[in-house]
């Protein structure tokens, strides 16, 4: 069997495609021949449902019956060939979707091409009809400038396309070669000066040759690739990426180039999904081998293959040399903060929060930072921990470092499934000590991590005071629209909560002080236990609720050395941050 897709702009200003898919063989065809979209992506742990973006299913030919939400049947009726049309919405800019306008298409495999029910493993080519002069950026085989085959249905899949007026640069790299194409959402009204985006794209290019490097002397100095392809969209709006086997898309901040904050960002995002090369790709868990793409795939330790990445991701931004010790403190004080200031950390364990990330993480309310915890940012700072956990309890002899080495020798690069079961032993065995103690507390159970008692095997003191100048609180997370103030959560147990107060709600005054933008100048001189009242705004009603104020949460944190670290800690947190 053989399979083509061709695919054509219909529309970019209504962000509409066309795809012609044939599919031959030199046997007749199955009668009825089933053709299915996914619901999902991998890497990303939602059903998206991106059959509802599909327009004029038909077959010329041959009777077309739409047989489940994302899965049509064709009557072949003994053909050798079936030719089938459809459309496309393509309008959302995520690593994980489908977008075209007048100046580029984007497309990934789940959401655009179907496939044929029980025939995963046939190859597949895809040939592509845009404007001349746009360039093509993909880690598809290229059969000729527009035309990428791909060995069967997964690689089609891992291999998103990216064709436009993007800007191409490349660099070597332990003998392989990594390109990068560049769309930036300016598109033709893009300001900055050619000499500014060549040193950008140079200084990018020097430090992703660096976080490259530090990544591959953790797997043993060899990349399991060929050549990659980093696929990168500047946007005002969204931030992401996603994993791929010899590629990632990723969308940064247009100021990536310009601010400190927004370039350290940048480098995190490319040292996390060049990360996954190895941890989630080729090292998988057993819960995501094979990927099933019509329904949720199931598995325990999203802990450990998101937050570890997580937790690499800035550490080989450091390893790298591309960030100060104090900026990797300050990242890691930030994740600190986040556990502690939120309540789902002591009602969801990690192994089930990676468990239920299709119906937890990827589809927030208002509740769920009462509810759950996020797999990547407590998953992070977990695996942190246990990195100085083992420095400590083996005397510097043994890491995190060599728990992933050996996990990668014993599983990924033998092309074996990390079993569900299994992290603990391979932490074991990589270390030579029992951990039950650890995973029972800090995976399988909900207990407060002990932040500050290991990072005291470090030297390093942890230091809480709250964000603002007040020194009270209502125990609430609000946006501002804005001079308006609205509530996004109550978080549970605070005195919002038992004032009543609900998300949604707008905070008009507090006692008789006008609320605008924040509460910060509402608290001033307030104290906790303090008796006063909350004048809110909830479905055009104004209502008055008692309230009595909560001490401030201690939500900004320092990690710096303790005065009293001994010479042997000092070692220890030296040689944890690479220097």
């Amino acid at each position: 069997m053989r399979i083509l897709h061709r695919v054509g702009i219909v529309d970019a200003a209504a962000h509409l495609i066309e795809i012609e898919t044939t599919i031959s063989d030199e046997a007749p065809l199955p009668d009825p021949l089933v053709l299915f979209l996914p619901v999902w992506t991998p890497g990303s742990y939602l059903v998206r449902e991106y059959s509802r973006h599909v327009e004029g299913f038909a077959c010329e030919a041959h009777p077309v019956t739409k047989i489940r939400k994302n899965a049509w049947e064709v009557r072949a009726s003994a053909a050798r060939e079936v030719t089938v049309r459809y459309r496309v919405y393509c309008a959302e800019l995520t690593v994980r979707t489908n977008h075209v306008d007048a100046t580029h298409l984007y497309l990934n495999g789940a959401p655009t091409f179907v496939a044929v029910s029980g025939r995963l493993d046939a190859p597949v080519e895809v040939e592509l009809a845009v404007p001349e002069g746009w360039r093509v950026a993909t880690s598809l085989e290229a059969a000729s400038e527009r035309r990428f085959r791909a060995k069967d249905y997964d690689t089609l899949v891992d291999c998103p396309i990216e064709a436009g007026l993007h800007r191409e640069a490349s660099v070597d790299i332990l003998g392989r070669k990594h390109k990068f194409a560049i769309w930036s959402a300016h598109g033709a009204a893009e300001t900055r000066p050619a000499s500014a985006w060549d040193l950008d794209i140079a200084r990018l290019l020097d430090a992703t040759k660096a976080i490259v490097e530090a990544e591959a002397r953790l797997f043993g100095g060899v990349l399991p690739h060929e050549g990659y392809q980093f696929l990168v969209h500047l946007a005002a709006r969204g931030r992401g990426g996603l994993e791929h086997m010899t590629s990632s898309s990723l969308i940064a901040a247009d100021t990536c180039f310009d601010t400190r904050e927004s370039w350290l960002d940048l480098l995190s995002l490319i040292a996390h999904e060049y990360f996954h090369l190895w941890n989630v790709k080729r090292m998988r868990p057993a819960g995501l081998s094979p990927y099933r793409y019509e329904e949720e795939n199931y598995t325990r330790l999203l802990w450990w293959f998101e937050g570890a990445t997580s937790y690499y991701d800035w550490r080989s931004v450091r390893l790298a040399k591309q960030c100060t010790a104090a900026e990797y403190l300050d990242h890691l004080a930030s994740e600190i903060a986040y556990v502690e200031s939120t309540p789902g950390r002591l009602v969801h364990a990690l192994e089930s929060a990676s468990f239920d990330a299709w119906i937890k993480l990827y589809r927030p309310d208002e509740n769920s930072p009462n509810s759950t915890i996020s797999y990547y940012r407590k998953g992070e700072l977990v695996c942190g921990l246990l990195d100085l956990e083992l420095r400590a309890r083996t005397q510097g002899r043994s890491s995190l470092d060599a728990v992933l080495l050996h996990a990668w020798n014993t599983c990924g690069a033998r092309g074996k499934p990390v079993p569900e079961d299994g992290m603990q032993r391979l932490f074991e065995e990589a270390t030579g000590l029992e951990l039950g103690d650890l995973f029972d507390a800090w995976i399988r159970g909900t207990r407060d991590l002990d932040v500050d008692a290991t990072l005291r095997h470090v030297g390093l003191a942890v230091e809480r005071q709250p964000r603002g100048e007040a020194k009270c609180g209502l125990g609430v997370r609000t946006r501002a629209d804005g001079a308006r103030l609205y509530v996004a959560s109550v978080l549970r147990g605070s005195a919002a909560q038992r004032a009543g107060l609900d998300a949604g709600d707008e905070i008009v005054a507090l006692g008789d002080k006008r609320v605008e933008a924040s509460l910060d100048a509402v608290l001033a001189g307030k104290r906790p236990g303090d008796s006063t009242t909350l004048l809110v705004c909830r479905d055009g009603l104004l209502r008055t609720l008692p309230v009595v104020l909560d001490p401030p949460r201690l939500d900004k944190i320092r990690l710096a050395a303790a005065k009293d670290a001994t010479p042997e800690q000092n070692a220890l947190r030296a040689a944890w941050l690479g220097e």
